[in-house]
């Protein structure tokens, strides 16, 4: 069996600009367990593993990768990786520089500890690194239409990893609203919520805000009092209880917000409710 692969360089000095600048780039089906390194780049370099598994090693850390995710050599550092010797890897690579890079791979959510992303591998991706390759390979490459299919795979990732940003975002707010849902008649606060969805207040602040316009504790606030409605409506519960069964630790506090949200107190609220004229002598003293 041979390997099926291809690499192609740039001409030399054929760079107009220095903010971005492509070296090489190529493609292979690897043999089962082939293996580059251990080696030291001179430049930055990504892979694009578009079938198969593979392992890549970088400093004392080791991923276990496979189809449809990406990872990052920087320069300088000493990597390593192979391809599993049941399923080998297929990908893409191509070796850059720049005076953007920095901020191009930033906003890609390469850059900090973890040199692995993901991606959505579709047509025009391909095509990009096609044209790339197939420029190359001809010697006609075109400095303004090799950047334009650069800049066309730095935004598919970052594409992806807004995406992913807001995966992870739904997911934070979903366990907030889990735990104010189970947790609200008890005394619990912002930090709390924020604690168990593991997620700073600031953040748990924009989450809310982007998504209700309302803040978590004036979320929380209004979810205990339409609790409270329903108690209201279908219970003889007198207003203290109904509070405290709320989550309000101050039975006036929570007459307070009733009257602000509805426009009733609670005894006038349950006294109109419906068909239902319902008085109590029990509440008589109370909002």
């Amino acid at each position: 069996m041979q390997r099926d692969w291809v690499e192609y360089f740039r001409a030399p000095n054929s760079s107009k600009s220095s903010s971005l600048v492509l070296y090489y780039a190529g493609r292979e089906k690897c043999l089962p367990g082939h293996q580059f390194g251990p080696a030291v780049r001179a430049q930055y370099l990504l892979h694009f593993i578009l079938s198969g598994k593979g392992t890549f090693h970088s400093g004392n850390k080791t991923y276990s990768l496979a189809k449809n995710q990406v990872f990052m050599i920087k320069p300088g550092e000493n990597t390593y990786y192979f391809a599993d010797r049941d399923d080998p890897w297929e990908y893409m690579w191509f070796a850059f520089d720049g005076s953007e890079v920095v901020t191009i791979l930033q906003n890609c959510g390469l850059l900090g500890d973890d040199p692995v992303s993901s991606y959505t591998l579709d047509d025009t991706l391909i095509a990009a690194f096609q044209d790339t390759i197939t420029q190359m390979e001809m010697k006609t490459e075109n400095e303004y239409m090799l950047l334009g299919n650069l800049y066309h795979i730095f935004g598919h990732l970052s594409r992806n990893r807004y995406a992913d940003d807001a995966a992870i975002s739904s997911i934070c707010l979903q366990h907030a609203l889990n735990f104010i849902r189970n947790n609200y008649r008890n005394d619990i606060h912002v930090q709390d919520i924020a604690r168990y969805a593991q997620v700073e207040r600031s953040y748990l602040y924009r989450l809310f805000i982007n998504e209700f316009h309302e803040s978590p504790k004036q979320y929380l606030i209004q979810h205990r009092l339409r609790a409270a409605t329903d108690m209201l409506t279908h219970s003889e519960m007198n207003i203290a209880e109904i509070a405290y069964a709320c989550g309000f630790n101050d039975p006036s506090a929570f007459c307070r917000y009733f009257r602000e949200r509805t426009g009733f107190t609670p005894k006038r609220y349950r006294t109109i409710d419906g068909d239902r004229t319902l008085s109590y002598v029990s509440d008589e003293k109370q909002c």
